[in-house]
């Protein structure tokens, strides 16, 4: 029993902290594409204060999943 405790919840191998990396790149890409189209369509379709406000909040939606990310890369690598 105590095999498939440690199999299922188990500390992983260090490759795995690729994963945090990978998704931390996903992240500033998602973020920087997010802020360069909204502001881009912002400034075509002169939209008022309200949607830069908008799209700041939305924005740090993105930048925390990015900073999340790289945080818990950060820790991942450091640990092994």
């Amino acid at each position: 029993m105590a095999d498939i405790m440690n199999t299922l919840f188990g500390p992983l191998a260090k490759d795995y902290c690729l994963y945090f990396y990978i998704l931390s790149i996903v992240g500033f890409i998602l973020l920087a594409a997010f802020l360069i189209s909204a502001i881009i369509y912002g400034i075509s379709k002169r939209k008022g204060l309200e949607y830069y406000l908008n799209i700041l909040a939305l924005s740090v939606g993105y930048g925390i999943f990015y900073f999340q990310n790289r945080l818990l890369h950060s820790m991942c690598v450091a640990s092994k």
